[in-house]
């Protein structure tokens, strides 16, 4: 227990660690100093580290020594030492009275000496008494008290600062004196606030950017995950967030996981940052693009902290790229097939005219008639042929669907019979009439029904069933019970010269989407392996 006179005139020594060494020469060789009864060394915290304490009874120590001015040079070396520390050092008696303050005191509160000498500290903020007092209560009770409080200048503006109570006591171990050591927190409280501020500026931005965040470390620890994952991807961040290394790999697309499994493992140290592009399983099940840049966070010894990747939902623009490259490939065919179509007329023309010159001169036209039925028909494919390259004006007039599929099956009713497939149709009556062009939207129904009978070459049924969906759109659905389309090949239908078929060219479902398209409708395809295919026809009313 550290003891203190209790005569109202001290002596302060205070310095720091890299002083000790000095005091204790002071005190070696002075033996005068070190056996006085009336002079204590105490320690005492200050600022996370330990100040001595050189404290006694000035008279005493006065009548001790030998020399005025022995005691004047130590007495000046004190002062200096007291008011050396930063720190704000303030002595009071046991009612809380100030004694003493140092330089740094006065500086940090902007009262003087004079002003606060036997009073209480008028700093403390009023509406804290309560506390204020339970604290000064602790320390007279032997312990010390420390935090944090905001004090008042004298101006009247705030001050955050820390402090420090410690006790001092007599030589009958009552506390008889109060040290408080504080330091001004104002300028670490506001770059706290900025840097507050500062970060949840950044969170705001990153939780409601489209882009996604995902920061983890390199053992797999996940650091960050933006909500946008959640907009995305549909999964809750606690889910994605807990994920194992194996979970998160399953929700890769299996084509594209050798070479996400590539950059994650890849020596970030020796690499700056990549972009890659691959596709991710969405919550509801279906595949959406993604384009994902890796960026390695290092820290100052050039070691990898972290990865940070930033990704977008590309998936549109990568259907946007596929329409251009199927536009690319839809320009080439027109291209083809109006040198075709050319160099098919004009022989077709001269054909034409010498049948029926011979027409005219045979007692039996018929096999001329078919010949020139043929002829036509052949005329009437190169025309379809020229749709490719200029799609011909529509004529819009108002007709009846269930007429005009009825007119497609019985034109298709003798094929079907030879492939022993038979056609049930379930049309209703009181469909509205819709604005068509009446052979383009045959042919449509055409080229469907020919896929159904195509993918029965043992027999089967087809079964055609319309339905009105709401008040401006009616649906015609085809549905054969052949061996079904692979759904991984069901988006790709309808590219030019992609086909299930052995002699097929793809070129079929590719016309009949453009038709639709400038009909304002759509077509969709449904297939189970095994069970049939389903194509659904929507038009406007």
């Amino acid at each position: 227990m550290n003891r203190i006179g209790y005569h109202p005139l001290f002596i302060l020594v205070l310095f720091l660690a890299g002083w000790f060494p000095f005091t204790l020469y002071l005190l070696a060789s002075n033996k005068q100093l070190i056996n006085t009864p009336h002079l204590s060394v105490i320690p005492v915290i200050l600022g996370g580290g330990i100040i001595w304490l050189l404290y006694g009874n000035w008279r005493t120590f006065h009548r001790g020594r030998q020399g005025g001015a022995d005691l004047e040079q130590t007495r000046e070396l004190l002062e200096v030492l007291l008011q050396h520390p930063t720190d704000a050092i303030a002595i009071m008696d046991a009612e809380g009275r100030i004694e003493r303050i140092n330089h740094a005191y006065a500086e940090l509160t902007g009262y003087t000496e004079e002003m606060l000498l036997g009073k209480k500290q008028p700093h403390l903020h009023k509406k804290r008494s309560e506390d204020i007092q339970a604290m000064y209560t602790q320390v007279l009770q032997g312990s010390t008290a420390s935090g944090c409080e905001t004090w008042v200048h004298q101006n009247g503006s705030p001050l955050a600062v820390s402090y420090t109570l410690t006790p001092v006591f007599n030589q009958r171990g009552e506390v008889v004196r109060i040290i408080g050591c504080s330091r001004d927190l104002t300028e670490r409280k506001r770059i706290e606030q900025e840097l507050k501020a500062s970060k949840a500026n950044y969170r705001l931005i990153t939780e409601n950017m489209s882009d996604m965040i995902f920061v983890y470390q390199p053992s797999g620890n996940v650091l960050y995950a933006s909500a946008s994952h959640t907009k995305q991807l549909g999964y809750p961040i606690h889910e994605l967030v807990a994920m194992k290394p194996d979970e998160l790999a399953g929700l890769i697309h299996p084509d594209d996981l050798a070479m996400v499994a590539k950059v994650f493992t890849r020596d970030w140290e020796k690499c700056s940052g990549t972009t890659i592009v691959f596709r991710i399983r969405h919550q509801e099940g279906h595949w959406i693009s993604i384009e994902s840049r890796y960026n390695p966070i290092l820290d100052e010894a050039g070691r990898l902290d972290s990865v940070m990747i930033v990704s977008r939902d590309v998936s549109e623009v990568m259907h946007t790229k596929e329409l251009l490259r199927q536009t690319d490939k839809l320009s080439a065919i027109g291209q083809l097939a109006a040198g075709i179509a050319h160099e098919i007329r004009n022989p077709l023309t001269s054909l034409r005219g010498f049948v029926q010159l011979l027409q005219a001169s045979l007692a039996d036209p018929r096999y001329c008639e078919i010949m020139l039925a043929e002829l036509d028909r052949i005329n009437f494919i190169v025309s379809e042929l020229l749709v490719l390259a200029k799609p011909k004006q529509m004529k819009f007039q108002d007709k009846k669907p269930t007429q005009i599929i009825y007119d497609v099956i019985s034109l298709l009713e003798s094929q079907a019979n030879m492939n022993n497939v038979i056609f049930h149709d379930h049309l209703e009556r009181s469909l509205p009439t819709i604005s068509c062009d009446e052979n383009q939207l045959k042919q449509v129904f055409i080229n469907v029904c020919k896929n159904a009978i195509e993918a029965l070459p043992e027999g089967g049924d087809i079964y055609v069933e319309s339905s009105r969906l709401a008040a401006s759109r009616i649906r015609i659905s085809i549905r054969d019970t052949g061996k079904g389309i692979d759904p991984i090949r069901i988006p790709r239908l309808g590219e030019p010269f992609y086909t299930t078929k052995e002699n097929g060219t793809g070129l079929g479902l590719m016309v009949s989407y453009r038709i639709l398209e400038e009909h304002g409708g759509s077509l969709t395809i449904e297939s189970e392996p095994e069970k049939g295919t389903t194509v659904h026809i929507t038009l406007p009313v």
